[in-house]
């Protein structure tokens, strides 16, 4: 597979504090794992082992983690217009729910940019979670429940809108919907909590660069960037 052609300033993605820190693998194979992974939705680390013949399957997993914190970290423009706002239960039959918490720009045509969330259990401080990602202008909408008059609080306009028997508001309900296909899709029976915010992440990128019509190309930029970019200290 040959080494695609990028930016001369990738080799600095190497120095100290980022998250190539200390690799021992080439620069072109990070590029090459990058185009993989962008590639192929249900990539497994056994895949990205068996693609750059790597000699320990936990050298492909750190490699695939890493990447996936990458398209974790791509900053996205604030979500603007009418936004919905749900928590939507992955695991509605199951003692232990496993909840997430959904931002979506509600459009006529098209898809609007979405913003995902791991439910910590604290309703005032995901909202100020979420609310980070809102435009200050933009019309929240929720299901009819007190908890989220936090949101009133914090300065937006909000108005509720009934569930009628759904588990989600309309919109959040048919991004759920694809995020349970996509976990589905990968076998996974149980998510650990940080495993869940990395499928969460990767499903909000794969979703937002189609909503904004990235190209492979921009796709890669992107995720390049965030791999070399410095991480932020503890």
């Amino acid at each position: 597979m040959p080494s695609p052609s990028y930016e001369p300033d990738f080799a600095l993605s190497a120095a100290a504090n980022t998250r190539l820190h200390r690799t021992r693998l080439p620069l072109s194979t990070w590029e090459q794992a990058v185009d993989l992974i962008l590639g192929h939705p249900s990539v497994s680390a056994s895949s990205v082992q068996r693609a750059f013949s790597l000699g320990s399957y936990r050298t492909a997993w750190r490699m695939a983690r890493i990447i996936h914190e990458a398209l974790q970290s791509v900053e996205w423009p604030l979500l603007t217009g009418d936004v919905e706002i749900c928590d939507v239960n992955l695991a509605p039959h199951r003692r232990a729910p496993k909840s997430i918490w959904l931002a979506i720009e509600r459009r006529r045509i098209g898809g609007g940019l979405i913003r995902g969330w791991r439910d910590r259990g604290n309703i005032r401080t995901d909202l100020r979670c979420i609310a980070t990602a809102l435009d200050p202008a933009a019309k929240v909408i929720t299901p009819p429940s007190g908890l989220f008059h936090e949101l009133r609080i914090l300065g937006f306009r909000h108005r509720s809108e009934p569930l009628d028997g759904a588990d989600a508001l309309p919109t959040a309900a048919a991004v759920a919907s694809g995020f349970r296909r996509m976990l589905q899709a990968r076998r996974h029976h149980g998510l650990a909590a940080a495993t869940l915010e990395l499928y969460l992440g990767e499903f909000v990128f794969r979703h937002n660069a189609a909503a904004l019509s990235w190209g492979l190309a921009e796709q890669r930029r992107r995720v390049l960037a965030a791999l070399r970019a410095p991480r932020l200290s503890a």
